[in-house]
């Protein structure tokens, strides 16, 4: 296993529903501010990939994205660190029972599995605005209600909708998609620690996430004996809500050495 330091090479998988563009400025930023090559794959059905039926099981959207990896990260003898948001978290606790010594290290940011619990998951008070992100008739209702339901910094709202807007209409996801990536996600319980006792992860989520439980992570880290970053305002989307508190978080986590 890697020391942290070693890693030059980091994947980047966002969650559900979302592409690689919803990073904004955040890749380039660990680009420039961390030195890392940093590489961002689509999960199958969405951004690059928006014409293709999307898996599921999160194990075939996990051998999806490792047949298209790019060539640095490709070849059996590379090593490299993914940072996995929500469901890109669960794909990526999946590759790591069919890749450890591949995976140098994971950076797990609000993610969950099925063994954490529904209401966990998904908080009750987060399920009609998810129903209406869902099935309201205009795409920019739906990511106006995704938004509101990700993000606690308001403030950023108003440009953050048109940048999403402009993605959607570009990469067009289909309600067919995003069911099929929320049955994946219901099906997927977390691996056994004895499966990913070789393995290394840190887990960061946010205690005001108003989507999912921050409870998710706590007992996927507990489970794993794996570190845990807790925010205390953010939404669930931590990218967009504090940038400079997961760059600082990555600088720490980059340079543990285990």
């Amino acid at each position: 296993m890697n020391a942290g330091t070693d890693i030059k090479h980091w994947l980047f998988l966002r969650g559900l529903s979302r592409e690689q563009a919803h990073w904004g400025e955040f890749i380039k930023r660990c680009e420039s501010e961390l030195g890392w090559y940093c590489h961002a794959i689509d999960l199958p059905g969405f951004g690059s990939e928006h014409l293709r039926r999307s898996p599921l099981t999160i194990s075939e959207i996990r051998r999806d994205i490792q047949q298209r990896l790019p060539s640095e990260l490709a070849n059996d003898n590379s090593t490299f660190g993914i940072v996995a948001l929500s469901l890109g978290g669960m794909v990526a606790l999946d590759w790591l029972t069919t890749s450890p010594n591949n995976i140098a290290k994971v950076i797990f940011i609000s993610t969950s599995s099925a063994d954490c619990g529904f209401f966990k998951r998904l908080k009750p008070s987060a399920l009609p605005a998810t129903l209406y992100a869902l099935f309201a008739l205009s795409p920019r209702k739906q990511e106006r209600a995704i938004l509101n339901m990700v993000s606690n910094n308001k403030s950023s709202h108003a440009a953050l909708l048109e940048q999403w807007c402009q993605i959607r209409a570009r990469h067009p996801a289909s309600k067919r998609n995003v069911i099929r990536q929320l049955i994946a996600a219901s099906r997927f319980y977390s691996p056994s620690k004895e499966r990913l006792a070789n393995s290394r992860g840190h887990f960061i989520s946010s205690r005001a996430d108003r989507m999912v439980s921050y409870q998710c992570s706590e007992y996927l880290a507990e489970k794993y004996h794996w570190p845990l970053w807790l925010h205390n305002t953010a939404g669930h989307d931590l990218p967009i809500d504090d940038a400079d508190y997961l760059l600082a978080s990555f600088k720490e986590i980059a340079s543990c050495a285990e």
